[in-house]
């Protein structure tokens, strides 16, 4: 049996979809999540730049986030984390209208959230992201701990 046409139903939920439905993946939206340890557990936060993960197909960014496992005691220490991202071989930019900001009175195990700028929602194939830590500061200790993640939605390839 073909198909006869495209029906959109806007009143179509995942209820509505019995789990032994066998639906294809190229037919369904993907929510992706991308975590990255940037410092240890144990391990002060430091300056870094690292690839996170690159698109294959295109897609929405949904969230980005940065979370610490221990607090920072110095009352100047902060920490920022920047995503950036490169699209079709250019230089990487930023696409947050605000940054992860961390600070001594940040509190640990609970993510912080980044705003996403909302012209730079759109994924292309192919992106690649890119995460640059920045840390400030000379009292006492730095946060220790660090994982970044990312969330965005991929469209179906083909």
């Amino acid at each position: 049996m073909g198909i006869v046409a495209n029906v959109d139903l806007p009143s179509l939920t995942n209820q509505h979809i019995a789990a032994s439905a066998g639906i294809i993946a190229n037919k369904i939206q993907h929510q992706k999540t991308v975590s990255v340890e940037l410092a240890e557990a144990g391990t002060a936060v430091a300056a870094i730049t690292k690839l996170l993960t690159s698109t294959v197909s295109t897609g929405t960014l949904r969230a980005f986030e940065g979370t610490i496992v221990v607090q920072a005691t110095g009352a100047d220490r902060t920490v920022t984390v920047e995503l950036l991202k490169s699209t079709g071989g250019g230089a990487f930019a930023t696409v947050l209208s605000t940054t992860v900001d961390i600070t001594d009175s940040t509190t640990i195990l609970v993510p912080t959230a980044a705003t996403i700028d909302s012209s730079k929602l759109t994924v292309a194939d192919g992106d690649i992201f890119e995460i640059t830590v920045v840390v400030a500061g000379a009292a006492s200790a730095q946060a220790k701990g660090l994982v970044a993640t990312l969330v965005f939605d991929e469209d179906p390839i083909g």
